[in-house]
């Protein structure tokens, strides 16, 4: 969800559900739970939704991986930061995360071995299920 309405806006600034993408004329709010998932390129970031558009952002993926530490948002790759949200299966064998959409995304091999670990614990609460 976008907001654009000046409005709403204005709402919106110490709204924590919301993250501010753009310049400060011309940024937009856009819901966290309409993130599906965000990947680096460069010292840019790509931040794709729900409704299948994607944005173009000037912060590092380092930055939204701190931003949303406290959120459903898990840093699998390098490249790639996922909305726990939309993960639809995981595929340890083959270092493969399924989302929402068919959209699936590689992991790195350190990331996979916490992923397996984090979901073989009992104290994980983490809503995706392992594929076979």
């Amino acid at each position: 969800m976008i907001v654009k309405n000046k409005n709403q806006q204005q709402h919106l600034v110490q709204n924590e559900a919301y993250l501010r993408v753009g310049s400060k004329h011309k940024g937009e709010y856009v819901a966290k739970t309409a993130i599906v998932y965000i990947e680096a390129c460069e010292s840019y970031s790509w931040i794709y939704l729900k409704e299948g558009k994607r944005i173009l952002s000037c912060k590092a993926i380092g930055f939204y991986e701190e931003l949303f530490l406290e959120d459903n948002f898990c840093r699998i790759h390098r490249s790639y930061l996922i909305n726990q949200l939309y993960v639809k299966c995981y595929e340890p064998r083959y270092r493969l995360v399924h989302l929402k959409g068919e959209i699936v995304l590689s992991v790195s091999h350190r990331k996979n071995r916490l992923i397996a670990h984090e979901m073989s614990s009992t104290k994980s609460n983490t809503a995706f299920p392992v594929a076979v």
